[in-house]
């Protein structure tokens, strides 16, 4: 309501500004007329000389309807010589005298309540007009009349449309309101509803929010899996460790290797904790604010480079394919050696010796892709679409090291990166895709 009382004053202002200014502009173009008059007079004193100048005054004083213009042409002494008014005006001449105030001969016209005076030298004399103000006050009438008009007009106008963008505005603020109150509540599910088309203010925060309530969403779930996997997966280890440390206290003497084994297995739970905990660090923070470009040909290299002796033992050949072109790509280098380095691992440690893991690179129109190639047992294609998941291992990778996170962790890496990864067969063996988009 207050807004909609400071538009109407604001109008109210405009509006009294574009009266005042009209009223100004036409009084000046009558006193414009005026002063175009005078000089006129001024060339035919000095063309037709003293009798032409009092005829012509004479004559304009006779075809003024009514008074609407009066005349006075005064020589040096000060005596009347023509014009339409009977006796001398007082001095010093007023900008502007009501009617009865000036010495009028002959009828008034009846909307003049007064004139606006001008005198000018014409050689020797002194000409002394005068203008009605009927014409300015019809002028200033019907034009006060089209500014109330005009104002009430925008102001009830104003006031509809306020209303109305105000209800619609509510209508939106009360949903998005309504939206977080159901969420704070524990519907994590609800969501704003926005047009797609719109673009406006309201839709872009609501936009933002249903951005925000989604990574919350995402956040809240990626916690409660890692609690459901810490829970299922980490109980049977923890386990094991308990049986054998049992057993390591009710015995009456202590086996070296036993020792061994338990600290082994210690190791191996806590580089799963670790693991568990690198994921969710990078799912759970915002670390784009150390991006930066990296030319993943040096990644590459430095990989391969490290895993080279592990590849040479196992009786794997390791060979990369990159272009002679940057593959630039903007991203944090340390999680994208991560990355593929775990790649690389998976691929060495789950093919056979003989087999050959490639890793190459190229850019495309859409963007860059990365691929990690093998020739070994590959997946199963029942299993590709769960690889990802934390903790899973195919049927092939149960008798092998490892906790089951290294693909988990590569696919926390490539969405923190707006990429995607997928995994397709080579026939025979693996292909490991990364897209990063341009």
């Amino acid at each position: 309501m207050q807004y909609s009382f400071l538009y109407s004053v604001l109008s109210a202002l405009v509006f009294a500004l574009a009266y005042w200014f009209t009223q100004y502009e036409v009084q000046d173009w009558v006193l414009d007329q005026m002063r175009s008059d005078a000089a006129t007079l001024v060339e035919i004193f000095e063309l037709g000389g003293d009798e032409v100048l009092v005829n012509r005054v004479d004559a304009l004083a006779e075809v003024s309807f009514q008074n609407a213009r009066v005349y006075q042409l005064l020589n040096a002494e000060g005596a009347i010589v023509s014009g339409n008014l009977s006796s001398t005006v007082e001095s010093p001449l007023p900008d502007y005298l009501s009617a009865q105030e000036l010495p009028l001969a002959g009828e008034i016209h009846d909307e003049v309540t007064g004139y606006w005076l001008r005198a000018d030298d014409v050689g020797p004399y002194r000409l002394i007009q005068g203008a009605g103000d009927h014409i300015v006050l019809e002028i200033l009438e019907a034009l006060g009349m089209a500014l109330v008009v005009g104002y009430l007009a925008v102001v009830i106008l104003g006031l509809i449309v306020g209303i109305r963008i105000g209800r619609i505005t509510e209508r939106r603020i009360t949903a998005i309101s309504n939206t977080l109150a159901e969420v704070s509540s524990g519907n994590l599910a609800s969501r704003i509803s926005t047009a797609p088309k719109a673009r406006d203010d309201l839709s872009r925060l609501s936009t933002e929010i249903n951005s925000m309530l989604n990574q919350i969403k995402r956040l809240l779930e990626s916690q409660e899996q890692i609690s459901n996997d810490i829970a299922h997966d980490m109980r049977t280890p923890l386990q094991h460790l308990r049986q054998r440390l049992e057993t390591l206290r009710d015995s009456p003497t202590i086996n070296p290797g036993d020792i061994s084994a338990s600290l082994d297995q210690t190791e191996e739970i806590i580089a799963t904790f670790n693991a568990l905990l690198r994921i969710a660090q990078i799912e759970g923070s915002d670390r784009r604010e150390r991006f930066a470009w990296n030319d993943l040909r040096e990644v590459i290299g430095n990989v391969t480079e490290v895993f080279e002796p592990t590849a040479e033992d196992a009786g794997i050949e390791l060979t990369t394919k990159i272009p002679d072109e940057q593959l630039e790509v903007v991203g944090d280098g340390n999680l994208l050696t991560q990355l593929l380095s775990n790649l690389v691992e998976n691929a060495i440690k789950h093919c056979p010796a003989g087999s050959k893991v490639l890793v190459s690179g190229e850019n495309t129109p859409e963007g860059l892709i990365l691929q990690i190639t093998d020739d070994g047992p590959g997946i199963e294609c029942r299993d590709q679409d769960r690889i990802f998941h934390r903790f899973f291992r195919g049927e092939k990778s149960r008798n092998s090291p490892g906790n089951g996170l290294g693909l988990a962790l590569a696919k926390a890496i490539c969405d923190l990166h707006g990429a995607e990864i997928t995994v397709s067969e080579n026939d025979p063996g693996t292909i490991f895709e990364i897209n990063f988009p341009r």
